[in-house]
């Protein structure tokens, strides 16, 4: 298992349903939301079979970026966001 950071662009994502795409996110078992266009996954997949289970539901236009985390990282995030870190660090 491995942390992943998700980032994505969505064009005209006014005009556009990508509940879809949230529901694929979701369904992995672990995950976390608590920024606009970003989540946090941990999964076994590799960033290829991650994507490959999203595109179906991204648009021609659409921009994603798919990385491991490492146990280096800094910012600013809720208390919730930093736990949920914490606690899947032993997987970074």
């Amino acid at each position: 298992m491995k942390v992943y950071i998700i980032t994505y662009d969505i064009k005209l994502a006014w005009l556009r349903n990508y509940n879809p795409l949230f529901k694929a996110l979701m369904s992995f078992p672990n995950w976390m939301h608590h920024m606009d266009n970003t989540w946090f996954i941990v999964t076994n997949n590799t960033p290829t079979g991650i994507y490959n289970k999203l595109q179906p539901h991204l648009f021609a236009d659409s921009r994603i970026l798919i990385a491991q985390v490492t146990s280096s990282y800094f910012g600013l995030l809720s208390q919730d966001a930093w736990d949920w870190l914490e606690k899947y660090k032993h997987l970074m």
